[in-house]
């Protein structure tokens, strides 16, 4: 495993998230009509949830996202393959400079979903 996935990675998750956590936490938190469509009705059912039933379901929405991302860079890295498709995605990361000119590329070598995961796991280990 190298440093520059071991950031791409962590930066995904800051990113993907806990950023995106953040969001739902805050429009979970909006004021909204339940009747208006299906996701303001879950905004309120979220709303009238006991405080476990609320931390359980940001624990669901959280784990959700992970499996999401991870499912992706599986398909980026060729373990997973797209329904209906013989399509097949490389991706290669790219150091810029300051001025946004790349100064050094890394291919990813089908790593991307078990670096990811791998991430998780020691943040999830050293949280305990």
């Amino acid at each position: 495993m190298n440093q520059e996935m071991e950031e791409f990675v962590q930066a995904v998750h800051r990113t993907v998230v806990q950023d995106g956590m953040a969001d739902y936490k805050d429009i979970y938190e909006e004021e909204v009509d339940p009747n208006v469509n299906d996701y303001t009705a879950c905004i309120a059912f979220y709303q009238q949830s006991s405080d476990a039933a609320q931390k359980r379901m940001r624990q669901m929405m959280e784990q959700t996202i992970i499996d999401t991302v991870s499912h992706v860079f599986g398909i980026i890295d060729g373990s997973s393959g797209l329904n209906g498709s013989a399509l097949e995605a490389k991706l290669a990361l790219v150091r810029v400079d300051e001025a946004g000119d790349p100064v050094e590329t890394v291919e990813t070598d089908g790593a991307l979903q078990d670096t990811f995961l791998g991430y998780i796991e020691d943040r999830d280990l050293n949280a305990l």
